[in-house]
């Protein structure tokens, strides 16, 4: 689907896949260089606190200032993305907290604050026409072309591991008045596998079967005429599994299906719209020219790009509704707990019908912006001559427009 009609700008629709190849000489452009080396610039003396919370609320205090202090010039990953992964996984987890308070606990939502606060804190990335997420957890997360790029710039490590081990060294300062680890053995190793399970995997060109979408969108899909939507991308979390805690799958849902499930569809897309100018950095730099200073054909791959990248919101919001089920139907806790059918109704209540208007929303958009363009041969035919009018147009509508102003 995303083949090569626009080279790196037709790829990474909604969260980015690793590039192979056109990797820049640096890291440093969009985020600091946070290799193993790398240390906070925080105190290392152990700090003693009353509680928990009282702990909680200075390390989210300091990750808040770290990533206004690093990040604030990212369109997407800038502070406000991990108090949105934050607010999202709280809600979350309080509805099965309402059901079953043994299954959530105070102590619980601690963890999901600090895990939520900190899983982005490191992003390191490599430079090109779009831009390279060092991602992973573990060894494995990282294909051997990026392996090798990473090494190149001395980082053996991915982005949520480099994050995941910043938390632990700020947990490790907090002790009670009696001089013990305020986080436990247990409560740290979840927190650490939440940040693990926010680690993303990419299939392009997933269909939907006729099981799921007779499941989770009978009540309109035909209406609706979802097929063209059936086959698209689909991100999924591949360490976020049936032995999850709750604050694993908090924190998961939080990072990858907070927008597209929030009760107020801007949310959903302006973090889209952010994510595509995050990652076509390319673009980014050539509209500082001035979007005349593009050729013609370059417009036209671009057009074709940001044209495809918003009929890929209507399928990601669709496999995530499908995700949200299967992480929850699938999750041992809530399974086996006496409250599971008290769980999943108080969620239904919650998250389908926010699924549901975003993915039609986001059908709507796409619909009435490709409406002259037509879709396939019919598209690329309208777009062979695209008007300088109507690329601006396209432009506006990914924001860039109000992006460049900022940058201004």
């Amino acid at each position: 689907m995303w083949g090569k009609s626009v080279g790196v700008f037709a790829r990474n629709p909604r969260f980015a896949i690793i590039q192979r190849k056109n990797y820049a000489v640096g890291i440093t452009r969009i985020a600091k260089n946070m290799n193993e080396s790398y240390q906070p610039e925080t105190q290392s003396d152990r700090i003693v606190v009353k509680n928990r919370g009282e702990a909680t609320a200075k390390i989210l205090e300091i990750f808040r200032h770290e990533q206004e202090k690093n990040y604030s010039t990212l369109d997407f990953h800038n502070e406000k993305h991990p108090e949105a992964v934050r607010s999202a996984a709280l809600e979350f987890a309080k509805i099965i907290m309402r059901s079953d308070p043994s299954l959530v606990t105070k102590d619980t939502l601690a963890d999901i604050v600090n895990s939520a606060a900190s899983h982005d804190s490191v992003l390191n990335v490599a430079h090109g026409e779009m831009i390279t997420r060092f991602r992973g957890y573990f060894d494995a997360d990282a294909p051997p072309a990026v392996r090798a790029a990473m090494t190149e710039h001395g980082i053996t490590k991915g982005n949520e591991r480099l994050s995941a081990e910043w938390l632990e060294r700020e947990l490790d300062r907090y002790v009670g008045a009696d001089g013990n680890p305020v986080f436990d053995a247990s409560s740290r190793a979840e927190m650490m596998d939440a940040i693990a399970a926010t680690f993303p995997e990419f299939n392009f060109m997933a269909t939907i079967s006729d099981e799921d979408l007779a499941r989770h969108f009978s009540e309109y899909a035909d209406e609706n005429n979802l097929e063209k939507y059936r086959t698209g991308i689909k991100v999924w979390q591949p360490h976020l599994g049936p032995e999850s805690s709750m604050t694993a799958l908090a924190v998961a849902t939080g990072d990858l299906r907070g927008e597209a499930a929030s009760n107020n569809y801007e949310d959903y897309f302006r973090s889209g719209n952010a994510e595509f100018r995050e990652l076509n950095e390319g673009l980014r730099l050539a509209l500082e020219h001035g979007a005349e200073a593009i050729p013609l054909q370059k417009k036209i791959k671009i057009a074709d790009s940001m044209l495809r990248w918003v009929k890929a919101q209507v399928t990601f919001a669709m496999w995530q509704k499908i995700l949200f089920w299967k992480s929850v139907d699938a999750n041992r806790l809530i399974t086996e707990s006496p409250k599971v059918g008290e769980i999943k109704n108080a969620l239904k209540e919650r998250y389908n019908t926010a699924f549901d208007t975003n993915i039609l929303k986001a059908k709507e958009r796409y619909e009435r912006i490709a409406e002259s363009d037509g879709d396939g041969d019919e598209r690329a035919q309208r777009l062979a001559n695209i008007a300088d009018a109507d690329f601006q147009e396209l432009l506006g509508e990914l924001g860039f427009s109000h992006s460049t102003e900022k940058r201004a």
